[in-house]
């Protein structure tokens, strides 16, 4: 299945979108040639009218034959991105906000939280007892979410930024040999992942488990290895035949969801390009997919 990230929202309506501006988009996706698409709050001001018109969401897309995919709580950042951030409260009465939302959406089990890049305070020195202490906080409030989304019968991903307190996919299993968690999972964001100068191909034989896989969605973008960019998949370096291989290999079976961040009267031709673009790939890779699995 072929998917499209919130991206594809904000690009055409700034990320101040809102529920109503999704409902208007939705028929665009289905002839587009798209199957899926990602909830998100990019902004927490936004709950209110999610939580008011959720339903009416969930009741259009299932009209469109469109599935949600996972749910991304972009809005979490703020709980991560500085030393106040972290050592407050913030997120998490948030979080459970989001889980009643997410009733409104059966199929949509996965919650992605960023860990955004971590701003540092000019001047300040960073001991490594604070450090230790700070490192901490990130993992008791990365714990208490996963606990609140698992009691809820949701699974928690993490998608890694730049420079976040986490660190990159070293530092994601650090946390999860931390917090003894072998559930906690990963949000595979290539143009994340190729800009923190990651192996992408290796990836997802990072995160195979027996019967699977802890990869529990996709952001597919690409940039040059050098900055952080969110170009269409084919359009920078990162070599896509071999990382698709590698992730089906690996058991991923979810869908493969776009990343695109553009103009808004550019959006229908780079996600139709990059579409095209992974779908041909994917077509050679079928039959040898198929073969392995057999």
């Amino acid at each position: 299945m072929f998917g499209v990230s919130p991206a594809y929202f904000f690009s055409r309506f700034t990320t101040d979108f809102t529920v109503h501006q999704i409902v208007q988009a939705l028929p665009d996706l289905r002839r587009e040639g798209f199957s899926g698409f990602q909830l998100e709050i990019y902004h927490a001001h936004a709950l209110g009218e999610w939580e008011e018109r959720s339903k009416y969401l969930s009741c259009v897309a299932d009209g469109e034959g469109l599935v949600p995919t996972q749910f991304v709580a972009h809005f979490l950042l703020h709980g991560f991105n500085s030393v106040s951030a972290v050592s407050s409260s913030y997120g998490i009465d948030e979080l459970k906000r989001v889980v009643e939302i997410l009733q409104s959406f059966p199929q949509c089990r996965v919650v992605t939280v960023p860990m955004p890049a971590f701003t540092l305070e000019p001047g300040m020195v960073y001991e490594r007892r604070f450090y230790a202490s700070l490192y901490q906080a990130v993992v008791d409030k990365v714990g208490r979410m996963l606990e609140i989304l698992e009691s809820a019968a949701l699974r928690m991903a993490l998608e890694l930024v730049p420079a976040s307190l986490v660190g990159g996919i070293d530092g994601f299993f650090r946390l999860c040999a931390t917090l003894r968690s072998d559930t906690l999972g990963y949000n595979f964001d290539t143009g994340h992942a190729f800009s923190s100068k990651e192996m992408v191909t290796l990836i997802p034989a990072r995160f195979t488990i027996p019967g699977g896989t802890r990869i529990y969605g996709t952001h597919l973008k690409d940039n040059w290895g050098n900055e952080n960019l969110a170009l269409r998949p084919g359009a920078g370096g990162i070599p896509w035949e071999d990382l698709l291989r590698n992730l089906f290999r690996s058991g991923y079976t979810g869908s493969l969801d776009l990343e695109i961040v553009c103009e808004a009267e550019k959006v229908q031709e780079e996600y139709g390009r990059g579409l095209g673009f992974l779908q041909e790939i994917v077509a050679r890779l079928l039959p040898e997919t198929v073969k392995v699995r057999g």
